[in-house]
């Protein structure tokens, strides 16, 4: 039925349905209804006559929806009835439910009010405003139940996590990071401490005040550096340093009554590494987390005077103070000068539940391929044909995703394909960007300007590149509907879009590249090429494409054979043994083998 649907609506493209936002208030036996329509309220009242409410509510909905309306959000007044319908509304709708605790008259007034206050809570591409409080706090957007994690839990994990949440009870732990949105680094804490809340663990999460110029730093003179992206003559200097530490005694004005409030506090990546003195001085008791989710040139950082070597030595000033340094499982990212004791291995993980994973109807993966196709309309590029299979690479436009590999192997797969008169799939190379990183512009130009040349001008109009707005649900879809995923990174620290590619049966093609390899079973879930060679990614990728029975295997494998360590719930049950054990013995009593997972000795 989908690829009908998809055919008529993609092939005789349509417009997108009218997006809207409502208000729902239960008044005695009355349910009182607004939404917007092109601008303008419509209102009115249904009788209840006794019916249950949630299906009521699902029903008025849906018939919203048949009207070529796309409902993204609602707000509720009562809170047992948000309680009721906002996982519903998310999992099965794919609509976000606000709660407003305004103890207002209800009245007409208080819903349309209730309308233009859900309406600025998205910007003009209706994404999620993602709201900072003054004390530089996210605040985080409920989605789902925690009945809802306990239907995909096993047991006895289930279990594990309500005793160690009880008994973190009266203990506060904070997270610090550079940015709300965008990476893999933003979506982890989102899923964390929305699952938290519902735990009732006081954990919350704080991002830096943005500065561009600092930005530029940390991207270009931390994070490409250490990971060995940056060009040989980029070095960090003392005014870059001058810098940084301003912006860091600023951010840690801002952050003092939060550090003195916290039992565990967790430095994720170097961008807040010198808050750690700051934390030290105004909370002595406090334990510190560093969190490295990168993946460090180790070899190139004990090159002495290399620029790898002088970026470390700096952040290490600050993050030696840390009592633990967590890494992804792989040991040669942790720099030799890290003592071991201090070591625990912690993987990226992804979220069952959220916009990136949850299942979505086939009217849904219609509406968000339709706004894809929209937005290559707006980028000047031809449609994606709904006939013809597609590859997919979702990354940040970054020096160290290998996005010129990536063209190179599909270059080198249509020579071959052509050779046996076998139709090419188109390639789609997308993904969002972070307020913190400023290689994203130089990076999508430089993509644009290869498949330009005269080299790839044939190929042109079968490669879509856009720069995605952050909306999960597209992300989501676009994996879906694609048939096979790759991720060429030359340099990565885990690349979680590995497992939500196999989580929806997508076999995967990936370098042997940091933490990459912990997620595909070679031969089994996808395939692993050396980085660099392009001409072995084209031919598993033609062996993939040729040979159904191949194909159809490692698609099964992929659903079925995922790592579900991978998962929200195995992460928060990570965070609170390791935060419970640093806070309950001294460091050189605690039981490693319990709190480290297994690395990989070897890539």
């Amino acid at each position: 039925m989908i690829n009908n649907l998809l055919n008529k609506v993609l092939l005789q493209p349509s417009p997108l349905p009218i997006r809207s936002y409502g208000s729902i208030e239960v008044i005695g036996d009355q349910l009182h209804i607004h939404h917007t329509n092109r601008g303008k309220v419509k209102s009115y009242t249904i009788n209840l006559d006794g019916k249950d409410i949630e299906d009521k509510i699902k029903n008025e909905i849906a018939k919203i929806s048949t009207q070529n309306h796309k409902l993204v959000a609602v707000s509720f007044h009562e809170h047992e009835l948000h309680k009721k319908v906002a996982s519903k509304l998310w999992v099965e709708e794919d609509i976000v439910s606000f709660l407003i605790n305004d103890k207002s008259h209800h009245s007409t007034t208080t819903l349309e009010r209730d309308l233009k206050y859900i309406a600025t809570s998205f910007d003009k591409d209706n994404v999620a405003q993602i709201r900072i409080s003054p004390e530089n706090e996210v605040e985080i957007t409920d989605l789902v139940s925690l009945a809802d994690y306990q239907k995909i839990t096993s047991r006895a994990e289930y279990s594990k996590l309500l005793s160690l949440a009880k008994s973190f009870y009266h203990r506060r732990l904070i997270y610090i990071n550079a940015t709300p949105q965008g990476g893999g680094v933003a979506l982890m804490r989102h899923a964390l401490i929305r699952l938290f809340r519902l735990l009732g663990v006081d954990a919350h999460w704080f991002v830096l005040k943005p500065n561009a110029a600092v930005f530029n730093v940390t991207k270009r003179k931390f994070h490409n550096i250490l990971q060995g992206v940056a060009a040989a003559d980029l070095v960090l200097n003392d005014q870059d340093k001058h810098l940084y530490n301003q912006w860091i005694k600023e951010n840690a004005l801002i952050f003092q009554a939060e550090f003195k409030k916290a039992d565990v506090v967790v430095i994720d990546d170097p961008q807040p590494a010198g808050l750690i003195p700051y934390i030290k001085e105004a909370n002595p008791q406090a334990k510190i987390i560093y969190r490295s989710h990168i993946q460090i040139e180790t070899k190139l950082v004990d090159q002495a005077n290399s620029p790898q070597a002088k970026t470390w030595q700096f952040i290490w000033e600050n993050a030696h103070l840390a009592d633990i340094f967590v890494s992804h499982p792989v040991p040669d990212f942790v720099p030799k000068d890290v003592p071991s004791q201090k070591v625990v291995y912690m993987p990226a993980t992804t979220d069952p539940l959220d916009g990136l994973n949850k299942p979505l109807t086939d009217h849904q993966i219609t509406y968000y391929l339709q706004l894809f196709n929209k937005l290559l309309k707006e980028e000047s590029q031809t449609p994606l044909n709904p006939k013809k299979d597609y590859l997919i690479q979702i990354a940040r436009f970054d020096p160290s995703k290998g996005i010129p590999d990536l063209l190179e192997s599909y270059l080198l797969l249509t020579q071959r394909l052509a050779k046996g008169h076998i139709e090419r799939p188109q390639l789609v190379i997308t993904g969002n960007g972070s307020v913190d990183d400023p290689d994203r512009a130089p990076v999508f130009e430089q993509t644009l300007a290869i498949i330009n040349s005269p080299k790839y001008k044939h190929l042109k109009n079968d490669i879509k590149v856009v720069r995605l707005p952050h909306i999960d649900q597209l992300l989501n879809t676009l994996l879906r509907k694609s048939k096979i995923a790759l991720q060429l990174s030359i340099k990565e620290g885990f690349e979680i879009k590995i497992t939500e590619a196999l989580m929806k049966s997508k076999p995967v093609i990936a370098y042997r590249s940091g933490g990459m390899p912990l997620q595909v079973e070679n031969k089994v879930t996808g395939f692993l090429a050396q980085p660099g060679n392009t001409k072995q990614v084209s031919d598993y990728l033609f062996d993939l494409l040729t040979n159904t029975s191949l194909y159809q295997h490692m698609s099964w494998a992929a659903e079925n054979y995922y790592d579900h360590s991978l998962l929200t719930i195995p992460n928060a049950i990570r965070w609170l043994e390791l935060s419970l054990q640093l806070l309950g013995k001294n460091l050189k009593d605690l039981d490693t083998s319990k709190r480290l997972d297994s690395p990989v000795q070897s890539i």
